[in-house]
């Protein structure tokens, strides 16, 4: 009987890829579907736009006091912070991409 590794190696190649990014972007790991289904956001710049925040450039987004960019997630989302919804928005990202492929 042969082996199928078909899935060990996809599961290799994903991890590769992963491995392979050194930064994503904030449309991309915050993007509308994670928004609507984690916040009652349509997308992130309507959450930035909600805190009181605009955000164009990564300049915008790191000047972002943590406090009040925490306060406003703790008050309008079931997330403690923004670390917080950042840390379920990069899970899921390693999740889907990591078993991009796979039966």
């Amino acid at each position: 009987m042969k082996d199928d590794f078909s899935g060990l190696n996809k599961l290799t190649e994903n991890v590769k890829k992963l491995e392979g990014q050194s930064e994503i972007s904030l449309g991309t790991l915050f993007n509308d579907g994670f928004l609507q289904s984690n916040t009652n956001f349509q997308n992130i710049d309507e959450l930035f736009e909600k805190a009181g925040f605009k955000v164009e450039t990564p300049e915008d987004f790191d000047a972002i006091p943590q406090e009040e960019i925490d306060q406003f997630i703790r008050e309008n989302t079931k997330y403690e912070s923004f670390s917080d919804l950042q840390t379920k928005a990069v899970t899921e990202y390693v999740r889907k991409n990591l078993l991009s492929g796979l039966k």
